[in-house]
């Protein structure tokens, strides 16, 4: 940063000395005002351009904490020839979150070197409940387990079929003394379902109508969506102008995580079709919607508004689709903004 330049001041001889510098008057202008001017202009300009570069550092260093990049990891670089510990100690370099969907299982892992005689243990922190001990497990529920993959040190907390309960903080602690110990942080994620449209949906017999739900807030999408015709599981080969489809990967407002539509269409609806319909993803609970075949006009101002109500969602899909395409490029965007400031800054003079 050649422009921020800053004046040196020194004494000699009890004599207080001020060195020129680029953009300053010259030294026969010591007492002018303008130099005066000169040096707070340069003192705002250094302080600004200083600041710009400070908040760039401190940018990119809480991308590297929040890596989990750990100065164990240096300490392991600088024991590649040789171990720096003489007992058992803990890797740094492993993850301290994990995050996990409702349904699924969870692992969570503790690296340990050097182990030697001493043990293994997982601990809940909310209860202080003993999970494990090495290979064997301190609790009723069976779900919890803890494996080991020879020769490499790590040690595995296993949850199956997570439920949100299970959330929390868990400790792995070796038997050494003192105690050493790492936290892992377990999140479980819950997606919900949702309608999209009137829970209450208005039709004339004879016309099409589709029903339509979202899965929001999955890590993974459901494997499938089955419909209900009240406590009837609809199969959609054995009626004709019936079809259901399903659409993974929609974009959804919470950025990374995406959502997945459920839609059943009904090319031409009948009186008997009236009933309740749910929803049914795999991975999500249940939600149902009332459907009201309607013979005759009337009804007609009902089938109005619910045929408005579709038309909105549809609009309202096709913007979140567009936000969802900013906020995928708002790091990088916002990065180089920053940049571009910094620079500028550093520049003016």
């Amino acid at each position: 940063m050649k422009h921020c330049r800053t004046a040196l001041s020194f004494h000699r001889g009890g004599t207080h000395t001020t060195t020129p510098t680029q953009g300053l008057p010259s030294a026969h202008q010591n007492d002018g005002p303008s130099r005066k001017r000169a040096m707070s202009t340069l003192n705002q300009h250094n302080n600004m351009c200083h600041s710009n570069l400070i908040f760039i550092i401190l940018f990119i260093f809480n991308d590297y904490v929040t890596g989990d990049i750990s100065t164990s990891l240096a300490l392991s670089k600088l024991n590649s020839g040789g171990s720096f510990f003489a007992g058992p100690y803990l890797d740094g370099t492993g993850v301290s979150n994990v995050t996990t969907q409702i349904g699924t299982h969870a692992y969570l892992p503790c690296k340990v070197k050097q182990l030697g005689n001493k043990s293994v243990s997982w601990v809940r922190v909310r209860d202080d409940h003993i999970l494990t001990v090495d290979r064997m497990t301190f609790i009723a529920d069976e779900r919890f387990q803890s494996f080991y993959v020879e020769n490499s040190g790590v040690w595995t907390l296993q949850i199956k079929y997570v439920q949100a309960r299970d959330a929390g903080i868990y400790e792995c602690q070796v038997s050494t003394e003192p105690k050493i110990s790492a936290r892992v942080h377990l999140h479980v994620v819950v997606p919900r379902t949702e309608l999209i449209g009137d829970s209450d949906r208005y039709v004339k017999a004879g016309s099409a109508v589709i029903l339509r739900c979202v899965v929001r807030g999955a890590l993974e999408p459901p494997s499938y969506i089955i419909w209900y015709h009240g406590t009837q599981q609809i199969f959609t080969e054995n009626r004709r102008g019936w079809k259901t489809q399903l659409e993974r990967g929609a974009p959804d407002l919470d950025g990374d995580i995406h959502s997945t539509i459920g839609s059943l269409i009904i090319e031409s609806t009948r009186k008997k079709d009236s009933g309740n319909y749910s929803c049914s993803p795999s991975n999500s609970p249940p939600i149902t919607v009332s459907l009201h075949v309607i013979n005759g006009e009337s009804s007609a101002s009902a089938v109005t508004s619910s045929a408005g109500s579709l038309f909105d969602d549809s609009i309202s899909m096709v913007k979140q689709r567009n936000i969802h395409i900013l906020l995928q490029h708002r790091s990088f965007v916002m990065l180089l903004v920053l940049v571009i400031y910094a620079q500028l800054s550093c520049r003016m003079y």
